[in-house]
């Protein structure tokens, strides 16, 4: 059973939502676009909540209110991260030919490749936009992070085309998933005027929650549960995702399944046959274990940066409860 939504989750939704709302205000076809994107509005244009977690966005308020100054000072800071991130999703839906997405058809599958390639850079110029109002160092904090998860993004892609093990794969999630989650927790420090020490201790402990995040949804991508995840057992073999169970196996496999490995990541589509195969084959080679002890290793280094972070017992009480969230997900 999924644990209850923590508080940090829930905090601030309504004041994210409003101000999501006021930064993609417009009657431009773009910008409906975008708000059905986000979740702010169903395809009739009807008001909606569908935003999903928002959890960088409410990570900065967070960390934000915990050293010391309001959620509004901080908000213009997490809705530009949220802009980012949400510009990331409409670019990945095409580069993955992905048509649905939290039950809503993709902004390409709807509009076409060339119109949410600027939907997508529309939103990625209005985030700059928002997130300078916070200050020209939140602004460059952002953009710098911005741009190394592009760099992510096209790491991930190549693996597509090649064998991926996983040193390589956690530099890619250090840059993929974890550049807005450092930037998540540092953009609160920035707002708050931390120090250059506490915002080394923040980025660290994004990174730790970024690699738990990542590998977590990897195990469910290929152990979850259809009816809970929402996509079948095994689809991410299926996808030929070279996600961790993969690097993982191919960083521990002998040659002679290394190269079957290879082989059926090659196949497009990938036979039911090769799926059952792949699955028991990571099993046999221990790595839904390793994974599992992978996220609870990472999670651990996360409570442990917790506690050098200068944030309140109730504080820190919440991030637990966060942490523990997370690694416990089902979506």
């Amino acid at each position: 059973m999924a644990e209850r939504t923590p508080r940090i989750l829930g905090a601030h939704r309504e004041e994210i939502r409003a101000a999501m709302s006021d930064a993609l205000r417009g009657d431009t076809s773009l910008l409906r676009a975008l708000r059905v994107h986000v979740g702010l509005e169903d395809d009739e244009g009807r008001s909606i909540d569908g935003m999903g977690k928002l959890l960088r966005p409410s990570l900065v308020l967070f960390v934000a209110e915990e050293l010391g100054v309001s959620a509004s000072a901080a908000l213009p800071a997490a809705i530009g991260l949220e802009l980012v991130h949400n510009f990331s999703l409409v670019h990945d839906d095409i580069q993955d030919q992905d048509r649905t997405r939290r039950g809503r058809a993709t902004v390409w599958a709807r509009h076409g490749v060339a119109e949410a390639i600027n939907a997508g850079d529309l939103m990625h110029a209005l985030s700059i936009s928002v997130a300078l109002r916070a200050g020209g160092e939140a602004a460059a904090t952002l953009a710098a992070a911005t741009a190394e998860m592009i760099e992510g993004q096209s790491l991930d892609l190549a693996f597509e085309r090649r064998t991926a093990y996983v040193d390589e794969y956690l530099d890619m999630v250090d840059k993929k998933t974890g550049a807005l989650l450092r930037c998540a927790f540092e953009l609160g420090g920035i707002v708050a005027g931390a120090g250059a020490e506490i915002r080394g201790r923040l980025r660290s402990l994004g990174r730790a929650v970024g690699r738990a995040f990542q590998i977590q949804d990897d195990l469910l991508g290929v152990w979850g549960d259809g009816d809970v995840v929402g996509k079948p057992h095994g689809s991410d073999v299926r996808r030929r995702k070279k996600s961790y169970p993969v690097a993982a196996s191919f960083s521990r496999a002998a040659a002679a399944d290394r190269t079957r490995l290879e082989s059926v990541y090659a196949k497009e589509p990938v036979p039911e046959r090769d799926v059952h195969w792949v699955i028991e084959t990571m099993e046999r080679l221990g790595v839904r274990d390793d994974g599992a002890a992978a996220v609870r290793g990472y999670l651990a280094e996360a409570e442990a940066g917790l506690e050098a972070l200068p944030l309140s017992a109730e504080g820190k009480g919440e991030a637990r409860a966060l942490l523990g969230y997370l690694a416990g997900r089902e979506r």
